[in-house]
């Protein structure tokens, strides 16, 4: 028996090479296959250069983006591809403008996956 359009109805892998990092409990479009640990982070940075990093929300922002580039480096670590329940519970910034000093304090956090994309063709 012959079944017209079968070709159409084929799940194909999309192959993605980023690492996502959700909040939610799975990955829009993916599906979670393997679950590859826990991680939980407390960063801290100091400068005593605000004013030259952009002031405070340079100085902010700086880490934030390093933070989240730390975290995507150790999921691809343990061979995730994804982290889901991603969590920041403290972010406490102290700063002394007169003086250019500052200080951040964040923890994150979340579950690593291993996540399959399927599209529709």
């Amino acid at each position: 028996k012959s079944i017209p359009n079968a070709t159409n109805n084929v799940l194909l892998h999309r192959e993605k090479r980023n690492i996502d990092i959700t909040p939610l409990s799975y990955v829009p479009g993916g599906k979670i296959e393997r679950y590859l640990g826990n991680l939980n982070f407390f960063f801290i940075r100091e400068t005593t250069s605000i004013r030259e990093e952009g002031g405070l929300s340079g100085f902010i922002h700086t880490f934030v983006t390093e933070v989240l580039a730390i975290v995507r480096a150790h999921i691809a670590a343990l061979g995730g591809n994804a982290m889901v329940a991603y969590y920041m519970t403290e972010c406490v910034f102290s700063h002394s403008l007169h003086k250019n000093q500052g200080q951040c304090l964040i923890n994150v956090g979340g579950d690593v996956v291993f996540v399959s994309y399927y599209t529709e063709e």
